[in-house]
């Protein structure tokens, strides 16, 4: 891993960061897609990636332990 993964306590890269910030934003998939110009396989991918790293099962978990309350 890049050292920016490496010293995110998650283990979550750049791109999951940025797609973890949208879903703070309470954006669906294809949105954040159309945010971030990749498509919506790939946004679920990292969606899905964020969700195992966070040890969560859905979007308003991840949301709420990223913000340090869970």
């Amino acid at each position: 891993p890049r050292p920016a993964t490496r010293a995110n306590p998650a283990g979550l890269t750049a791109r999951q960061l940025e797609v973890l910030a949208l879903l703070r934003e309470g954006l669906t998939d294809a949105e954040i897609a159309q945010r971030l110009v990749l498509s919506v396989k790939t946004v679920n991918h990292h969606v899905s990636a964020v969700l195992d790293k966070l040890g969560v099962d859905n979007r308003r978990d991840a949301v709420r332990v990223a913000a340090g309350s869970g």
